[in-house]
């Protein structure tokens, strides 16, 4: 009987290259075996590491791991076998998170180029169904694709019965029986729904494998314009953008745009829901600030024309005595040291650099946050300026504006790094020693 040709499938998929290095998983259900005899078709024995997880659930788990021993003995190719101990928690989940965890460590230290899993195209329609009914959105279905990361599935042209069809008379399997079991909302899917839906289209699988390709190609073209979009002006994570580049923007492309500040900045999924996007439309030009939750802790914040993502605000730091060396103020750093005047001078001219008069031994000076009725006296300015005013004319966020350090000698306002140095304590010709304090903000100003 013909050897099934598998190799010939991983070679359309593109994903697999002569030459290439990978570990692949193998069950010893028919996809893995599949994979594995496909693979040994295309790269050499010694390019080849089998991964097996033995995770002694069944009674007869010792019979799978003797057949995949075997088959790997009969090819040439190295075996890895790995035992699961006890499960813990979900054991679905607890199961996949060993297997992945496993073959991640073994490409890693192995230096192999992928991990390969024998995922076909029926688990990726039975997946696509089950997250249409859990999880609201595009994103959650378009999980599955021929490459994540360094994980391959290049098996996806073909459908589970295709793959037992091909396999019969070749090559021996195991059938795991869990996967029958209707506990399980997937093997649902696959024993009852998918079934039903090819009695009304045969085809129906591949048309939701087909429909699953087009919805990937939109949303890889929407995030491609959204960043671009972004890019004009974006300084990257965690920083906030002008709220004129959502000008002229489709809801699909804003909604994008939003997710990749946010996820950047949070460094975690986000759900950007058509909602929210709705209603971020509506605050953008809003004169007054606007909040959206983002879930989390998190907000999308609408102010001064600018778009930020903003965790929890922190507690406004306590004050603090300016001391020689380091000072940390929230995520601000403050570095004081005494200089020459000449020096000084020279360092004139940044508006987060401050130079101040002071007794060489108690400079008595302290860094706090703004307080109710702060004023400042604005060195090139007549009379006074509240701190309220100061930071509403520089368009600071109000967000921001609480873990802001203001250097005062008792209750006069010294100091708002990167605002204003008041007419206190002026450098005078010949002072010496200088105090020389630089601020350096965990943001751009």
């Amino acid at each position: 009987m013909p050897v099934p040709d598998f190799a010939e499938v991983i070679r359309r998929s593109g994903l697999v290259s002569p030459g290439d290095r990978g570990v692949v998983m193998v069950s010893g259900g028919a996809d893995s075996v599949a994979l594995l005899t496909g693979l040994a078709g295309i790269l050499e024995p010694a390019n080849l590491l089998v991964l097996h997880v033995n995770f002694g659930l069944r009674e007869d788990a010792g019979t799978d791991e003797a057949l995949v021993r075997r088959l790997c003995g009969d090819l040439g190719i190295e075996c890895h076998v790995h035992r699961a101990g006890p499960p813990e928690g979900n054991t679905q989940a607890w199961a996949r998170e060993i297997r992945h965890r496993e073959a991640e460590q073994l490409r890693d230290r192995g230096g192999f180029d992928w991990v390969a899993i024998g995922h076909n195209r029926t688990d990726q329609v039975e997946t696509f169904l089950y997250r249409l009914a859990s999880s609201p959105g595009v994103r959650p279905l378009l999980t599955m694709g021929p490459r994540s990361g360094q994980v391959i599935r290049p098996l996806l042209e073909l459908s589970r019965e295709q793959i037992r069809s091909m396999l019969e008379g070749a090559f021996p399997w195991v059938e795991d029986p869990t996967n029958e079991n209707p506990a399980y909302a997937r093997n649902r899917i696959r024993l009852e729904v998918i079934p039903e839906l090819e009695k009304l289209n045969p085809a129906a699988q591949s048309n939701i494998s087909r429909t699953w390709e087009e919805l990937c190609e939109d949303d890889a073209t929407l995030a491609e314009i959204a960043n671009g979009r972004l890019l004009e002006e974006w300084e990257g994570p965690g920083a906030g953008v002008s709220s004129r580049l959502f000008l002229g923007q489709q809801p699909p492309v804003v909604r994008r745009m939003l997710r990749i500040l946010a996820e950047s900045t949070l460094d975690r999924p986000v759900s950007v829901t058509p909602d929210l996007t709705r209603q971020f439309l509506q605050l953008r030009q809003n004169p007054e600030a606007s909040s959206l939750d983002l879930g989390g802790g998190a907000s999308l914040r609408i102010e001064t024309g600018m778009v930020r993502v903003l965790e929890d605000e922190p507690a406004a730091p306590g004050p603090k005595r300016l001391v020689e060396g380091e000072l940390a103020f929230g995520e601000w750093m403050i570095q004081a040291d005494l200089v020459g005047d000449g020096q000084a001078r020279s360092e004139f001219g940044s508006s987060l650099n401050g130079f101040f008069d002071v007794p060489r031994t108690d400079w008595g000076l302290a860094v706090r946050p703004r307080a109710e009725g702060d004023r400042i006296n604005p060195l090139g300015m007549e009379g006074s300026k509240s701190l309220q005013d100061l930071f509403t004319d520089a368009r600071i966020p109000a967000s921001r504006r609480s873990a802001w350090p203001v250097v005062v000698l008792d209750k006069t306002v010294l100091w708002v790094p990167g605002l204003a140095r008041s007419r206190e304590l002026l450098v005078g010709e010949g002072t010496n020693p200088v105090l020389r304090l630089q601020a350096r903000p965990p943001f751009r100003i």
